[in-house]
């Protein structure tokens, strides 16, 4: 009887065995991970760039939009431009890093589309009266972002903190100023405009905007509106796996640049009003520019108009 009961007592322990340390038990082989999702077919990026500002804030120079551009491979890019300007290619007109951004885009070959619209007289208009009167206070502490110089670095203009704290001042100074008319009217036009280039162009893979600092949120939102799927350039940068654009600026960039500043000079003597102030103030920086090669740097005194 004990041999049985022992025999049945080593049967149990055995199968128990066979049952924890049998093939259900093995370590199964780990599956592959999954494959990261495809990237958005269609993705857009937005440059804010800083006017004056790049002869000035040694970190963010002229050469990082070139970075962005050979990052990204755009199949279009949008620059601050009026329309009429670009056209007959007096690119004065704009901020300076427009010229360098049609540059990158015309030696790749790269179709370039203007989304800048402005009148000289609104740039040194009044600004809507504020309703009521009493939220002076409360509207120069919520809009003065829009008032600073832009003197930021390439990370700052363009990272999300920036983006939302511009977002926030338009706001604050629609509310206050009765709609903000002619910054809102000037912001409309750009994003119509940009829109339109999109669509004229059969809406592209890839687009990528330069464009005012203070203009990026908006230029962002409508491409996020028509389908594009928006990306930092900060991040394209970082995740960039061949040398980029660093280094100076290209000699017929230069030229241009000359050329732009006697034609600037020559506007200014026979303009008047806003229209002179306006090519003053450009004249002055495209001298800068020409005397420091578009590099780095000044002091903003040096910037301002004699």
């Amino acid at each position: 009887m004990r041999r049985i009961a022992s025999a049945l007592l080593g049967a149990v322990v055995l199968a128990a065995c066979t049952t924890a340390c049998g093939p259900d038990m093995r370590e199964k082989p780990k599956a592959p991970p999954c494959p990261p999702p495809p990237e958005p077919e269609h993705q857009s990026v937005v440059v804010g760039t800083i006017g004056k500002m790049h002869l000035v804030e040694s970190r963010y120079e002229l050469s990082r939009l070139g970075d962005v551009f050979a990052a990204f491979k755009p199949d279009l890019v949008l620059v601050a431009v009026r329309a009429d300007a670009l056209r007959e290619d007096r690119l004065e007109d704009a901020s300076f890093e427009m010229t360098y951004a049609r540059h990158l885009a015309k030696a790749r070959g790269v179709p370039v589309e203007p989304i800048d619209w402005f009148r000289e007289d609104d740039l040194v208009a009044s600004p809507a009266a504020l309703e009521p009167y009493d939220v002076a206070e409360i509207e120069r502490r919520e809009a003065q972002l829009l008032h600073a110089p832009r003197l930021y670095t390439f990370e700052q203009a363009n990272g999300a903190e920036l983006s939302e704290k511009v977002l926030l001042a338009i706001g604050a100074a629609a509310r206050h100023r009765g709609g903000d008319p002619l910054a809102s009217r000037r912001r409309a036009w750009i994003q119509h405009l940009t829109a339109d280039a999109v669509s004229r162009h059969g809406k592209p893979k890839r687009v990528l905007a330069f464009v005012d600092v203070l203009d990026r949120p908006a230029v962002d939102l409508v491409l996020r509106g028509v389908g594009y799927d928006g990306r930092m350039p900060v991040d394209v940068i970082a995740k960039a796996k061949e040398v980029l654009a660093a280094g100076d600026v290209p000699g017929e960039v230069l030229d241009a640049y000359r050329a732009q500043l006697a034609r600037a000079k020559e506007r200014a003597a026979k303009a008047s009003g806003a229209e002179k102030s306006f090519w003053d103030e450009r004249s002055r920086v495209l001298e800068v520019v020409v005397d420091k090669k578009a590099g780095c740097c000044v002091t903003q005194a040096a910037l301002s108009t004699k």
